[in-house]
């Protein structure tokens, strides 16, 4: 009789032990696989994100080589294609966005650094200065001597779904993380001025010298 009380509280007190140990490890492994969860999600969010800033980096571009009817462009034509690419990164905030659009010509070499003729950009963003724009080079497909083509770029930050720390492996300690695009695109309205080749003028700017 004893020995059978003995047996059963032994395996009462193995089964309580177990559910501790499974309970334990639960609590363990779910941090990880929510963490896999939130993780998997938010890198398929920022990967579509991502197209979305090349997309609008695109548009701004094939809108602004089409040109005016008036050449330098107008700022409310500017202000309009601005506006309407944004609208390519809906359903993400377009607020922070910065563009900024140039107009460049290629040296008569057709290599080296392509000189600004003019540029403009949202009000959040910084035009680009006239003159030779050390930090690009000529990109493949426009190294011809006199060619003409504009450059879309954008930033636009990134608003993390689950929480800006989610990003720190990403993004640095300040929790920030910003998309980028530039793209250079052929021009496929205005007219030749200097150059055997059409170009666009943006507002307050002059035709490549």
């Amino acid at each position: 009789m004893h020995k059978a009380v003995c047996c059963i509280w032994v395996a009462s007190d193995f089964s309580g032990n177990t559910r501790g140990v499974a309970a334990l490890e639960f609590a363990l492994v779910l941090p990880v696989m929510l963490a896999l969860l939130f993780g998997t999600t938010e890198f398929g969010r920022a990967i579509d994100h991502y197209r979305k800033v090349t997309m609008l980096a695109r548009a701004v571009a094939d809108l602004t080589s089409q040109g005016d009817t008036q050449s330098p462009m107008t700022a409310a034509t500017m202000t309009d294609i601005l506006a309407s690419a944004k609208l390519v990164l809906s359903p993400y905030p377009i607020s922070g966005a910065k563009i900024v659009i140039s107009a460049l010509g290629v040296a008569a070499d057709g290599a080296g650094q392509p000189r600004v003729c003019s540029s403009y950009a949202t009000s959040n963003g910084t035009a680009r200065t006239v003159g030779t724009a050390s930090d690009l080079k000529v990109p493949e497909g426009f190294q011809l001597a006199g060619m003409r083509y504009v450059l879309a770029e954008v930033t636009v930050p990134y608003p993390a779904m689950f929480g800006g720390n989610l990003m720190r492996f990403v993004g640095g300690a300040n929790n920030q993380f910003t998309f980028k695009a530039s793209v250079p695109w052929p021009v496929r309205g205005g007219q030749a001025i200097k150059s055997s080749y059409n170009e666009v003028i943006l507002p307050d700017g002059k035709a490549c010298s």
